[in-house]
């Protein structure tokens, strides 16, 4: 499992390139004057990544380490344990938060510190001294498996981190998986990069350039092969950098497993917009293959959890819970809506679940791979209004499916409304985030918004969906 992580890690770690903002870009790399490490981070259960930025002051009788979270949330940590010796010094961070201690090393030497502890969970630490030669570049992502077996599946998160350290676009990489509670770090190499416009497309390897493997678990080579795209202008605002591709886990035990991974944050310069819809011509007149005003196109999205029947794609409903009209909120009859969330006209695709009604049930979106190429990398950003108005949580999560019937979830989309009701009407949550999934040209990507009780009593709160937005590369 640990194997199958560090090639996960690889994939990110390939993301770094000279003309490339690092993730962590707490120090200008172009004007250090102090000693500074950067790095990538996870649990050892991969609840938790992030990237690691180390600052050793001139005197060197201090130290500071920022920790950044996939999440975005930042942990600072200032220090005086800074022990010489000789050609090296050793740093220990001490904290509620974030422990570790760390021996300095040279240009282009990856360090190990396995003596990690972030509240309180064991975790892992691979870093690399930052300069102007050598910058270093550490991306955080994660893994899923296609083909699943034995210690790898997808009910939790897996991380897969990559370090860059590069002057130009071909580097070596340094990658960081999580497996059954196991971290594994592995190797691999960039190159072939090519400008196009304002992104630089980098090919990613497993392996030193001689051999193909990444790393080795129970007794099975891991590889994995990828891309690397990231912005090439100068350091600003349109600094961006993406990193996805497949993996492979030839495991003596289990057999082949394999899958995909993906960075936490991807170029969304370099995707194509597969699908967008605004709803704002939706009035809950239901569902058609050859839609009419106020309808929904049944080839594209169907509604199913309704006690008025089973709706496929391509399929027609017109009436009853699947044609509930327009509404402002406030309702009791279960079905679909085209929610007012605002009283102003802006219009999206609204539920209010009953007994009967949506709990369990689904808005599913069938969404076609026109771009002429495989894709695997997407990012989904959309807005979930809530009308918390009812005593009971409810949960809306989104998943992902390939083939209409295994769906994947991406629990960072999960969202449960509040038990405790309030009167503030529809409030907004825009949510976003990246996945990958293997898309032939001409093949569906399946999505799913699901909604289901989750704990309290009494009625149902009611969801508007609007603004969704699928890219894809």
């Amino acid at each position: 499992m640990k194997k199958v992580l560090s090639y996960f890690l690889l994939a990110i770690i390939a993301i770094a390139c000279s003309t490339e903002e690092g993730i962590d870009s707490t120090t200008d790399v172009a004007n250090l004057e102090v000693e500074n490490y950067k790095g990538i981070f996870t649990t050892v259960n991969g609840d938790n990544r992030g990237t690691l930025d180390v600052i050793l002051s001139e005197d060197t009788l201090s130290a500071t380490a920022n920790l950044t979270l996939a999440s975005g949330e930042v942990i600072s940590i200032v220090t005086d344990q800074v022990a010489n010796l000789g050609d090296t010094k050793e740093i220990t961070f001490t904290s509620n938060e974030l422990s570790f201690t760390m021996i300095t090393g040279n240009e282009g030497e990856t360090l190990q510190i396995d003596t990690v502890s972030f509240r309180g969970a064991e975790s892992s630490i691979l870093a690399a001294r930052n300069t102007e030669r050598t910058p270093v570049t550490p991306v955080t992502g994660t893994y899923i498996c296609t083909t699943c077996a034995g210690p790898v599946d997808n009910s939790m998160t897996q991380t897969f981190n990559f370090m860059f350290v590069t002057a130009d676009g071909d580097s070596s990489i340094a990658t960081q998986t999580t497996l059954g509670m196991t971290v594994y770090n592995g190797i691999g190499t960039q190159d072939s990069c090519a400008i196009n416009g304002t992104d630089t497309t980098c090919n990613i390897n497993s392996g030193d350039g001689m051999t193909t493997v990444g790393y080795t678990a129970g007794d099975g080579d891991v590889t994995w092969t990828g891309t690397h795209i990231f912005n090439n202008e100068p350091t600003g605002p349109n600094d961006c950098s993406g990193i996805s591709g497949t993996w492979s886990w030839a495991s003596p035990l289990v057999g082949t497993v394999d899958g995909l991974f993906i960075s936490d944050n991807l170029c969304t310069s370099s995707l194509t917009t597969l699908y967008s819809e605004d709803f704002q011509s939706f009035t809950g007149s239901g569902f058609a293959a050859m839609p009419a005003a106020g309808q929904l196109d049944s080839n594209i999205i169907i509604a199913n959890g309704l006690s008025d029947g089973t709706l496929n794609y391509g399929g027609t409903e017109t009436s009853g819970d699947f044609a509930r009209g327009l509404n402002d909120g406030g309702t009791t009859a279960g079905g679909v809506y085209a929610f007012d969330i605002d009283g102003a006209g802006n219009t999206t695709l609204g539920v209010q679940p009953t007994g009967s009604d949506f709990t369990p049930g689904e808005f599913d979106f069938r969404i076609e791979n026109t771009t002429g190429g495989d894709l695997s990398s997407f990012l989904i950003s959309y807005d979930l209004y809530v009308n918390n108005d009812q005593g009971r949580a409810t949960g809306l999560n989104f998943s992902y499916s390939t083939d209409n019937i295994t769906y994947t979830p991406v629990s960072s989309l999960d969202y449960t409304s509040p038990e405790a009701s309030d009167a503030n009407s529809f409030v907004n949550n825009s949510m976003s985030a990246s996945f990958s999934a293997a898309v032939a040209s001409g093949a569906f990507i399946y999505l799913r918004f699901e909604v289901n009780d989750v704990s309290g009593g009494g009625s149902r709160d009611e969801f508007g969906i609007d603004n969704i937005l699928l890219q894809g590369n």
